[in-house]
């Protein structure tokens, strides 16, 4: 008898057990059924298109064909630099446009010619009042030294001072002859880039300064006539991104990304691919 009513105790304990935890349980399913689902993952965005403007002034920085303003067969160093920028951004190029002369570029207000980056050779001393922003360089507008044959390659500005130098009239290359080298002899000024090979190669100069984003073309045609690219001489203060603001990535995200292509040696293989030459590679002569 006394173990039937301990079975009994137990089994009026459990069944309460069982409504207290069902009583309890009852307002948080309730609570579950009426809440709703949490929303599905939104799918991935498409990357952002950028529209980029190019100068159109050197094949070997950036070429193409033009309708509407829109440039269409784009190729170039600038074409391929833009299109790795936009990819280090996070998007990709929608569209080239053609502005020309590019200080028009940093004319009007930031953007009001359709455009997020503009990689078209603007130099940051050139523009005095940009109104868009203007990124670190992406590479060198400096001189670049070529040689005569057999001559002794120049270890600082000091070896060029009394060489008879060349350089095409009017240059940014004649320029720093003048206020940088200070040669003791005058420099041979031409009008024509092929007048100046034939003066280095005829030993006519011991040296020429051509700009250092052609100093590569320049040297291609005639290599066995020429000696080599010795070095180069600060002038300018090299080519950078125009940034429009409020339309698309801000300047500080450009520079992070140029730093990242040139530390790991993408801009330097970009150059020799389109220029023959990686400039920034050349010994800077003091």
């Amino acid at each position: 008898m006394r173990h039937r009513r301990l079975r009994r105790v137990r089994n009026r304990r459990a069944v309460l057990v069982i409504a207290v935890c069902a009583i309890a349980t009852a307002p948080l399913a309730a609570q579950a059924a009426q809440s709703p689902a949490p929303p599905a993952a939104a799918p991935p965005s498409p990357p952002s298109t950028v529209v980029v403007a190019l100068g159109l002034r050197d094949p070997s920085l950036d070429a193409g064909v033009v309708r509407g303003g829109e440039v269409v067969l784009a190729r170039g160093f600038e074409v391929e630099l833009a299109k790795l920028l936009a990819r280090r951004l996070g998007g990709r190029v929608g569209r080239f446009v053609e502005l020309r002369p590019a200080v028009r570029l940093l004319a009007g207000p930031p953007g009001g010619g359709g455009w997020q980056l503009a990689v078209a050779g603007i130099e940051r001393s050139r523009p005095p009042r940009a109104a868009a922003g203007l990124s670190a360089p992406y590479l060198t507008t400096d001189a670049a030294v070529v040689l005569r044959r057999h001559l002794p390659r120049p270890r600082r500005l000091a070896d060029l001072r009394g060489r008879v130098l060349c350089a095409i009239r009017g240059s940014g290359a004649a320029r720093a002859i003048a206020t940088v080298v200070r040669p003791r002899t005058a420099p041979v000024l031409a009008t024509r880039v092929d007048r100046v090979r034939e003066l280095l190669r005829t030993g006519a100069c011991d040296a020429a300064l051509v700009p250092a984003t052609e100093a590569g073309r320049f040297v291609r045609a005639h290599g066995r006539e020429l000696g080599p690219v010795a070095g180069r001489v600060e002038s300018g203060d090299g080519f950078v991104v125009a940034v429009a603001g409020g339309t698309g990535p801000d300047v500080a995200a450009v520079d992070r990304a140029l730093a990242r292509l040139r530390s790991d040696g993408t801009l330097g293989r970009l150059a020799r691919s389109w220029l023959g030459i990686d400039p920034a590679r050349l010994r800077t002569l003091r």
